[in-house]
Order: C-alpha cells, then structure tokens, then sequence
C-alpha cells in the first residue's frame, strides 16, 4: 500500500487536528493522496502535520476548500464539525463527496485486510499492541489509532502490505460502516447515553457490528460477553472466546505481577505460547493482549515472534503515562473518562506505587455520562485518597443548559460515597488546588479525564 489504490487523489479534513482525523491525515498521506485540512486552534499535532508537507489552515473558511482535483476526491469532517461549517457547505455546494470519519474509514476498510477492535474499553491499547505484534512478527500493516504512539511516531501510517488495523468506535454505531476481516469485542459497559439510552441498545448495536463479519470470519469476543449479542453472531463466524476462564479458548495462565506490570503465559486451547512480559501497567492489560494476539495470529503472524511484540510495546500517550519531574516527582496521566476505567487505573497506580498516596485530578466528559453513571463515579473516585474535580467538559451538550448534574455535584457523591473530594472549578486552577496535596513525599498525582487537561498535566510535572 505504499503507493495508492484508493479511489481518490484529494482529501480535504475538516477537524484535523482531531485524535482520529490526524491519523487518517497522515493514513492517506502515506498512501500518496494530496491532503489538506482545517482546524480552530493550533496545537503541535498541526505542526506534525505540516512537517509532512500538508497544508492546514487554522479556523474554518470556505476558501480553504480547494476545488482543484476534486475529481477524484473527498471531504471529510469529524463527528464534532456542525452542519452549518462553511467548509462543509461550501464543499455540498460544489457536489464534492462528503464523509463523516467514521464512513471515510469505512470505505478504506473495504478491499482490505481489515482488524476491527471494539469494546467500550481498551480500543486504543489493544489496536497499538496488534500492530507492534504483527511488526514483530515482519508483517507491515496499515493503522489508525486513537491515541499517539511514541514508539510508532504517530497515530496513523500507511503501510506497505494489506492489512488494516483500527479502532471500532461505537458512538453514534459508527462501527457500523467498517467491513472487517477479523474483529474483537473487548467489553461492554453502559456508556454514550445520547447514543444508548437503554443496555439493550447498546447490545443491538454491537450485535449489528459482529454481523458486519464475512462468512469465516474469525471474531473474539470477552469470555462474558452479553448473551444477546452471542445470539446474534452468524453460524458462520469462527468465535474465539477470550479471557481467564477454563473454557476460554484463548486466556492467560501463571499470571504474575511485578510493580504494577503483568506477565504471563498465552494458552490457545491446549497449546501454549511465549511468555508475555508487558511493560504497561494495570491487570486489564493482560486481556487487550490476548485479544492483540488473537487478531494477530489470525492475519497470519507467527505467534512467538507476535509474543516478543506485545513485550516491546512501550505505551500510548495518556494510557497511564507516568511523566517525571524536574524535582524527581512522578505524575500518571489517563484517559480514564468512566468509573470502570478510573477503578482499573487506580488500581493499577496502588500496584505501581504501593503505599503511596494518590491524589486525582478528574474532569468527567459529559454531562450525560456523569448523571447516568454518578453513583459509580462517586464509588470509583472514593477509591483514591483525594480527589479534586473540575468541572464537567460538555463535550458535543449544551452548557448553558441545566442537566441537573455538575462538578460540584460529583464532589459531593464522591463524599457521599467515603471519599474525600473537593471541587476544583476549572481545569486551568487544578495545579494550584492538587500541589498542596503532593506536599508529602509519597503523594502521586493522578490526572484523569478525556477533556481539557494536556496544559494540567504540562503545569504539574513542571512542578514536582
């Protein structure tokens, strides 16, 4: 693939700053399409882009829409670009085609050798770990990634072969658009409440995504997976259960744990492969391996050397990121944006740190989540030995609304719940509100959320 075979030669990214439009940027720059793209603030994942050699303009004008070669080309916007942007109006004007991500990526899918991971948690590690399994295994595949890799230099590349590996996102059922070859469900847990207002939602939606599936097609699944999603795989899909179960047909054995990072010994059914020493810390990585090396071994990599990969792989940025410093402090940086995440990240940081004490710095995303799942927030976030809670980032709601939840609501459920927590107002005054508490010389600060946090976490470890 390192020279293009898509149906294009122009693409124009209207938010592509975004964790997914940035790595489709630099996707279809590698396979020789001529892109551009917009965005409304600059950031050094814009400048990245630019050092490739794409143009990308800062705010959003209809005149960044560059007509030429459109012949054969396409637009296409993040799930957060409105209706009404110039760009896009412009482009729909001039009967350019238009595409969502999600449906750009679709469409990529097809013809390819595509592994889909889907699950509410872990997409972005196990899709990482798949890839550095098939590259050490010799096999050069395709990838987008939600997350930046450090050790891959981005968070998308074409590669040269015809495998295709990517995230399954399940907001608005926008996995629905992929034709996957192979594919996983890591989990299920209640989540986009806008999207799933009720769990059988949820299952229908995810049901829909594993009938996505060729006949053959090989599927893993969670050892628990819902029985109503089961039900609905095809007869003709090969289902591979994953977990530590007896009868799961791929699970983990003489498991150990070593300052917070697991190892392990891989076993497909009766046959047992390389022992695995994972540098990413928390217990829950043991399963995005297996499911990492599933897939692998399905697009045909030998499972000892996809062994050795999984050991290699050295972590996503904001997957429990541990910064260092100046002053020798240590800082963990999380995506963790739902109760189950945080639980599981906690509990990795009591590994990793042991008799340390961690003080959290959280902004929950949405305001439909935080209603939804507020009592498990409080429980999860009592767990810590402080918490200091910013207020809500909307996300796509409306602020200005009342959603009869806020910040200083999920302080109180937290105290509520045990644990001791504080309102901490914007994310920008946390620094100043988490440093009294890391005073002590075993503190550990946690910084968790999917919103407005990379200038916290850059003010921190400035700090400690």
């Amino acid at each position: 693939m390192s020279e293009s075979k898509l149906p294009i030669e122009v693409a124009h990214l209207i938010g592509i700053g975004g964790s997914g439009m940035s790595g489709l940027a630099r996707f279809l720059h590698g396979m020789g399409v001529k892109v551009s793209g917009s965005d409304h603030v600059d950031s050094d994942c814009l400048e990245e882009l630019r050092e490739l050699g794409i143009e990308v303009f800062l705010g959003h004008s209809a005149k960044s829409v560059n007509l030429k070669g459109f012949e054969k080309g396409w637009v296409v916007r993040s799930a957060a670009i409105p209706e009404d942007n110039p760009e896009l109006v412009r482009a729909r004007e001039k009967g350019l085609p238009c595409f969502l991500y999600a449906e750009a990526v679709g469409k990529l899918s097809e013809g390819l050798r595509t592994l889909a991971v889907a699950g509410t948690h872990g997409k972005t590690s196990t899709t990482a770990l798949c890839v550095s399994a098939l590259r050490a295994a010799g096999l050069d595949p395709s990838y987008l990634i939600g997350g930046q890799v450090p050790g891959f230099g981005g968070n998308g590349r074409a590669g040269s072969g015809d495998l295709f590996v990517v995230e399954a996102c399940e907001f608005n059922r926008s996995f629905h658009a992929l034709r996957p070859t192979h594919a996983a469900i890591l989990n299920l847990d209640p989540d986009h409440f806008d999207c799933y207002p009720e769990w059988r939602d949820l299952e229908i939606a995810f049901a829909g995504y594993a009938q996505s599936l060729p006949p053959g097609g090989r599927l893993f699944v969670h050892e628990d997976l819902s029985q109503r999603v089961l039900d609905a795989i095809p007869g003709d899909t090969d289902v591979c259960r994953i977990g530590s179960g007896l009868f799961a047909d791929l699970r983990a054995i003489e498991v150990e744990e070593e300052k917070g990072c697991f190892s392990f010994t891989p076993m497909h059914h009766n046959e047992r492969y390389p022992r695995v020493r994972l540098q990413l810390a928390g217990g829950f990585q043991v399963l995005n391996a297996l499911f990492a090396l599933g897939l692998a071994m399905a697009a045909g990599a030998d499972p000892e050397k996809a062994a050795l990969g999984l050991s290699s792989f050295a972590g996503v940025n904001r997957r429990f990121q541990i910064h260092t410093g100046p002053q020798g402090g240590k800082l963990v940086d999380d995506y963790a944006h739902h109760p189950a995440e945080i639980v599981a990240v906690l509990r990795a940081a009591r590994q990793a740190f042991p008799g340390r004490k961690l003080v959290v710095g959280f902004q929950a995303h949405q305001y439909s989540r935080t209603k939804n799942l507020l009592d498990e927030f409080a429980q999860a976030l009592a767990l810590a030995d402080h918490s200091i809670i910013a207020e809500i980032y909307p996300a796509r709601e409306d602020p200005t609304l009342d959603h009869g939840v806020d910040g200083r609501s999920l302080a109180e459920a937290v105290r509520e719940a045990g644990g001791k927590a504080e309102y901490g107002g914007s994310p920008l005054d946390l620094a100043d509100r988490l440093l009294p508490h890391l005073e002590a010389s075993d503190a550990v600060p946690l910084i968790l959320g999917a919103g407005e946090l990379d200038g916290l976490v850059q003010e921190l470890v400035r700090r400690i």
